[in-house]
């Protein structure tokens, strides 16, 4: 049987002993707090590009030769003035930029906010289905550590 053809084994989490399944219980909780800072930065990133596209569309003819603020870094600014409104330049990522058309840079947003979208969500599910995993561990640590508990109580009463 080659790897490809090898189903996934399960393991019966109440055959585990208590240590194995705190080991468990942590790796879910990083797994878990991985997913949902990778689903924040999704859900920043897709605000981003809706901010893009709200300023391509605030870009008006009554915008045509007004005086702007250029930043030049966060805190530093200079003077400039809106010559050209039909056409944006946009960050394409990794230093790279790219003179569009306004609608052409509407659309390229949008297929970017739907892309991040889709993965938001795929993230948003995987968050779901770990979480309904770690409910199960901890009801089944529950029971173990109420075992334990009666078990040792059981002794305590029996030697007296």
């Amino acid at each position: 049987m080659s790897t490809a053809d090898a189903k996934p084994q399960t393991i019966n989490l109440e055959d585990l002993p208590l240590p194995q399944l705190h080991k468990i219980k942590a790796q879910l909780e990083e797994e878990m707090d991985g997913l949902t800072t990778a689903f924040s930065h999704m859900k920043q990133a897709q605000a981003t590009f809706r901010e893009c596209t709200n300023c391509i569309d605030a870009l008006t003819p009554d915008c045509q030769d007004k005086t702007i603020l250029v930043p030049l870094t966060s805190s530093l600014y200079v003077p400039g003035k809106l010559s050209n409104i039909d056409s944006v330049v946009i960050d394409i990522g990794t230093g790279y930029y790219v003179e569009k058309p306004k609608a052409d840079a509407v659309t390229y947003y949008t297929s970017k906010m739907d892309y991040v979208q889709a993965n938001a969500k795929t993230i948003q599910d995987t968050v779901e289905q770990k979480q309904a995993s770690y409910r199960g561990l901890l009801e089944i640590m529950q029971y173990k550590i109420t075992q334990q508990q009666q078990a040792t109580a059981e002794k305590a009463s029996a030697s007296k």
